[in-house]
């Protein structure tokens, strides 16, 4: 036992150890990749010896294969799987170095790996200007490669909302609680274009409550995130979330997050996605169904807008299913239902389709619907989500479940045909000749 430092074994946990006690003590236990691996490291803070080793690291996918109790980096023992996408998978693990729960992003064994970087680049970046956590994202407290793989370490939060809403049956949030969410979320968005980083997936999912009781959030995955002068131009985002000019493949700024927001809040205060397209061309006539068409100035910028619409400007209809969809045939007052007026005055300039004319962060940190929140918090009104009654005032015309075309079936079925239809837009040329015809309603 060296005096400086002191190490056991007890359930296969360990205390530090340096290589040379690592490998007389346990090298033996140890791999036989492991033990020409281990020889990178300085610190050993776990060794995973009681998880079932395995000689195949990666699958024909190049996601990492999770091994519970095994190490990561010699430091993290992985617990669980959090989630998982195209990008890899989010763990749960305990670093044994500081005996705090982290979350480990590992990304896909990826060749361009200055790609793969950009998340990080975008996330040191907001550390060096997170002061008490006031940019409200999420913060990285570690990151390195490990087996060919970007592993990002991040602080435990609680469930996303999305995760939050469907706890409640898709039952809106309060006003009051939607309203600091929001200010939350203008602060990560005011910090993301001060430093012109874009974010591109905005959605429910991406932002994480802080605690059980969900009395704030944080923004969470940064890996569809760029720098305004480091766009990425193929297919971005959420197709529910994406602003008017990702769809209309025109360029693109911070003005796409607000756009996202805007969505994001929507859904917050009627429990359910506000635009729920089968595809790009659907999506953008969910839309115009609701805000009305484009000005001549947005769509004379897209050379694809004629590859989703024919026929005179002032007569356009965009086909839905059997049937029209009518600009503005359901305007967004019905959707949101009788809220206050500043609410729906907020709302209407969040998704506004010409980006020039949406509202900034900064523009909307000052509007009445937000002030309105900080007075009532100096007024001592504070609004947990634990404590909301079950019945809210607010009753937006739209859809619950089991009834309408978005019920729990339906909208089981929609998400499924979100992930296929999302891999469609990126390879299918918009062509009106070459497009489909849309799916009917799940039963």
């Amino acid at each position: 036992m060296i005096e400086s430092c002191l190490c056991f074994f007890r359930d296969y946990v360990f205390c530090h150890l340096t290589l040379s006690e690592a490998l007389k003590k346990y090298g033996t236990r140890l791999t036989e990749f492991e033990q020409k691996e281990i020889l990178g490291y300085t610190e050993i803070w776990y060794l995973g010896l009681k998880a079932m080793k395995i000689r195949k690291y990666d699958d024909e996918k190049g996601r990492y294969i999770m091994v519970a109790h095994d190490h990561i980096a010699y430091r993290y023992e992985v617990l669980k799987v959090m989630g998982q996408g195209a990008f890899g998978q989010v763990l749960k693990c305990r670093d044994h170095k500081t005996n705090e729960m982290v979350a480990i992003k590992i990304l896909r064994r990826m060749k361009d790996d200055q790609t793969s970087m950009t998340e990080v680049k975008i996330l040191e970046a907001l550390l060096k200007k997170d002061k008490d956590s006031s940019t409200k994202s999420v913060q990285m407290k570690d990151h390195f490669i490990f087996r060919k793989h970007l592993c990002i370490a991040f602080e435990l939060l609680g469930s996303n909302l999305n995760e939050i809403l469907k706890k409640r049956h898709r039952q809106g949030l309060s006003n009051n609680l939607v309203r600091r969410y929001a200010r939350s979320l203008l602060k990560c968005l005011q910090a993301l274009h001060d430093e012109k980083i874009i974010h591109a997936d905005l959605k429910p999912e991406n932002i994480l409550a802080i605690d059980e009781e969900h009395s704030d959030i944080k923004v969470a995955d940064f890996g569809c995130g760029c720098y305004e002068d480091e766009q990425i131009f193929g297919y971005i985002g959420t197709r529910w979330y994406r602003a008017p000019e990702l769809l209309l493949r025109q360029r693109y700024g911070t003005a796409i997050d607000m756009w996202s927001f805007g969505c994001v809040l929507a859904e917050l205060h009627t429990g359910y996605p506000i635009f729920t397209g089968r595809n790009e061309l659907d999506q953008l006539s969910c839309i115009i169904q609701v805000l009305g068409m484009p000005s001549i100035d947005v769509t004379e910028k897209s050379e694809f807008w004629t590859a989703f619409f024919v026929g005179k400007w002032k007569n356009k209809t965009v086909a839905k299913h059997a049937g029209i969809r009518h600009p503005k045939s359901r305007p967004l007052v019905d959707i949101l239902g009788p809220a206050d007026p500043s609410f729906l005055d907020f709302m209407q300039r969040c998704l506004t389709l010409d980006p020039k004319m949406r509202m900034t962060p900064q523009e909307a940190m000052q509007h009445k619907w937000i002030l309105e929140g900080r007075r009532n918090n100096h007024n001592g009104s504070h609004d947990h989500l634990r404590h909301e009654p079950k019945d809210s005032t607010v009753k937006p015309s739209f859809p619950k479940p089991g009834s309408g075309p978005l019920n729990k079936r339906g909208h089981k079925a929609l998400l499924c045909e979100e992930r296929l239809a999302r891999l469609r837009d990126v390879y299918n040329p918009l062509k009106i000749s070459t497009l489909k015809p849309l799916v009917k309603h799940p039963p």
